[in-house]
């Protein structure tokens, strides 16, 4: 916290009159400071009741003025100049009340008096430019009476210079306590929020303790199936699916890798009937994007026949490739026609295979409570990890908050310390 002001301010008459320091709660330093200020700040507000009261009374004077300017007759004058004249002069009324209307006293606070005096200020400052050439042709008519508007108008100006000189002497002694209040609020501020967020971490304790006697019950349940007549039925069922699903990937694995020498080939068959060298049947197309994604989906006829002519094309050297590239491919095709039809019935026989087994187990009473217990063990955990990651995120936030709270106590009490020697007693 910033106390340079204090110490310019306060220091040397303070290093004065050294006496010992009294303890103040800080609960009640609002209090203390707010008495400090009135102490230190009294004369100023004084003297800028005294300004106000010359603005008011300055502000009647010009509204009786005001009067007096409707009221006047104007001289024996030609009736152009003096339609001119009171349009003028109702004109310079008009504004000169818009800003009579403005004028208020504030409340006593240095941040009301200080916008007081810049809205009063610009105001006037305005009405005086807008008003120019109608002052000017009133004038000509009622000399006497725009003289007195314009002179109260002007004490108006001197009033409001003197209130500029004041708050420039006083303003940063004023700043200062003000920054001290604030800084008193601040220490509230991130006090109560300590407060809440250890009341949170509190109540996040305890709702995962409760959380983790959930997990607790659920895990002795799956324990507890673990025991029932149906467990080794079910143990065995999804060892069996274990087992046709692990055969079923490796033999996917094995026909995708037997094709992807081929992809080469099969690309340029793309761009080229893409660029209409030569036309591929809608099926044709569909079998060649088949066997450059999922080559094991493939109908075992249906592949057949595409590397059939596949094979064409490839001799046919229509797809520009080298001769050595070509004969690999060639050899490569002649290999899967060879082995695709065992391997596609094999895998098709274990998906058949592993759909019934998972029938099986869908039908047995304890697969429905296996699954939903461990349903609600993931959810559970899930729980619990979101939680963890919220009490370290807001554990980091409250020791950020509680450096931040160190760091105000120390300034506060600096700045306080400046003013009169205080022990600052911290709740």
């Amino acid at each position: 916290m910033e106390v340079k002001w204090l110490n310019k301010i306060l220091g040397k008459q303070n290093q004065q009159k050294p006496h010992i320091a009294d303890a103040v709660a800080f609960r009640d330093l609002g209090d203390w400071v707010s008495d400090r200020t009135k102490a230190e700040l009294g004369g100023f507000f004084e003297s800028a009741a005294q300004i106000f009261a010359e603005i008011e009374e300055t502000k009647e004077e010009l509204i009786r003025d005001i009067e007096s300017l409707k009221a006047a007759e104007p001289p024996e004058l030609p009736s152009r100049v003096v339609r001119v004249g009171f349009a003028a002069r109702d004109s310079m009324i008009k504004q000169i009340n818009v800003m009579i209307d403005r004028i208020s006293t504030p409340a006593m606070d240095y941040l009301d008096i200080m916008e007081f005096y810049r809205s009063i200020d610009t105001a006037l400052d305005s009405t005086i430019e807008k008003s120019a050439k109608s002052h000017h042709r009133a004038k000509y008519l009622f000399p006497k009476e725009v003289g007195a508007v314009f002179t109260d108008i002007r004490g108006i100006k001197i009033s409001l210079a003197k209130l500029r000189d004041l708050l420039d002497r006083e303003g940063a002694k004023i700043k200062g306590f003000d920054e001290l209040t604030e800084t008193i609020q601040r220490i509230d501020d991130i006090n109560r929020d300590i407060v809440v967020g250890n009341s949170n971490i509190k109540k996040s304790g305890s709702k995962t303790d409760e959380i983790k006697r959930e997990i607790s019950d659920y895990t002795a349940k799956l324990e507890q199936l673990s025991q029932s007549e149906e467990w080794s039925s079910f143990v065995e069922l999804e060892d069996k699916l274990k087992e046709r699903e692990m055969e079923a990937n490796n033999i996917e694995s094995n026909v995708t890798e037997l094709f992807i020498p081929l992809n080469k080939a099969l690309n340029r068959m793309k761009k080229q009937s893409e660029s209409g060298r030569y036309t591929l049947s809608r099926k044709q197309k569909e079998l060649l994007d088949v066997c450059l994604e999922n080559p094991i989906s493939a109908d075992v006829a249906d592949a057949n026949d595409f590397l059939i002519e596949m094979l064409q094309i490839v001799e046919s050297g229509a797809l520009g490739l080298k001769d050595k590239k070509r004969d690999k491919i060639v050899d490569q095709i002649g290999q899967i026609i060879d082995s695709f039809a065992p391997k596609k019935e094999r895998y098709d026989a274990l998906k058949s295979e592993t759909r019934e087994i998972e029938h099986q187990i869908s039908d047995l009473t304890i697969s429905k409570t296996k699954t939903t217990l461990e349903r609600q063990l993931a959810e559970k955990n899930r729980e619990i990890a979101r939680i963890d990651e919220e009490l370290d995120n807001l554990g980091e936030e409250l020791k950020m908050r509680s450096i931040e709270l160190e760091d105000l106590k120390a300034g506060l009490s600096d700045a306080v310390n400046l003013i009169e020697p205080v022990q600052i007693v911290f709740d």
